[in-house]
């Protein structure tokens, strides 16, 4: 199914070193996402991202407003904060919404390194008030700087009975001053996530499945098979209201 994805936001309260997007403060109102979905009335499913939208004030609305429509909800957040009300909202909304909590560091030293903030304990704190309430998940960006962690996180999404969603850091934004991963260390991870995925842990990741994504193959030679979602009818939106085919492949 296609997808919209939306960054109601350009700003956020960590530092990512390798953050891909451009965080000049920019920031779609409620009505003018309302439009973005009026013009787009296909797309069942909506992801909402930013910089942090946690942070936007009209996000507990925008959610509320996006559900009325029908449309199923996957929420990309770094909770280090919880909006007011967004624990409280009623069964029906709550249920078609899915939240994605970037964390990737196991440890508040490393989470601190990569986010330049010392707020690890506060995520780990906030998932457990969110995780009852919605279904949940983490989301981890690998590149040198947390490679060795990835056991790690694994071991830490177990514990906190998650999902975890593993990706490699594009060199996007500030994704280009990173070290990324070498084609070794993307083999040696794809064997260990595949590995640990036979074992039972609930691990996805697209190296370790058919690579549709024209993004791993411009970046990492990763072979693309089958139908990118940017070629398929997908369709981002910048904070700033600008339309792409995708947040990695602009222009």
């Amino acid at each position: 199914m296609n997808t919209l994805t939306i960054d109601v936001n350009g700003y956020c309260n960590l530092g990512c070193e390798f953050c891909y997007q451009n965080l000049d403060g920019s920031e779609l109102s409620e009505e003018e996402i309302l439009k973005i979905l009026d013009k787009n009335p296909n797309f069942a499913d909506i992801e909402i991202g930013g910089g942090e939208p946690f942070l936007h004030k009209d996000i507990i609305s925008i959610i509320k407003s996006m559900r009325e429509k029908g449309k199923k909800l996957h929420i990309s957040t770094n909770a280090t904060r919880i909006p007011e009300g967004f624990l409280e909202l009623e069964d029906r909304l709550r249920q078609g919404s899915q939240v994605q909590v970037s964390l990737h560091a196991s440890n508040p030293e490393l989470y601190k390194k990569i986010t330049k903030k010392d707020l690890f304990n506060a995520v780990i704190d906030n998932i457990g008030k969110i995780k009852p309430r919605y279904s949940t998940l983490i989301s981890s960006a690998i590149y040198q700087a947390n490679f060795d962690d990835v056991p790690n996180i694994v071991d830490l999404s177990s514990e906190l009975e998650l999902p975890l969603r593993v990706s490699l850091v594009f060199p996007v934004g500030n994704g280009k001053n990173v070290d990324l991963l070498t084609a070794k260390q993307i083999g040696d991870l794809k064997s260990y996530l595949l590995f640990k995925k036979i074992e039972g842990n609930m691990i996805d990741s697209p190296i370790i499945h058919e690579n549709n994504c024209v993004a791993l193959q411009n970046f990492y030679g990763i072979v693309k098979r089958g139908i990118c979602p940017a070629d398929s009818g997908k369709l981002y939106v910048s904070p700033a209201g600008e339309e792409y085919n995708c947040e990695f492949l602009r222009g």
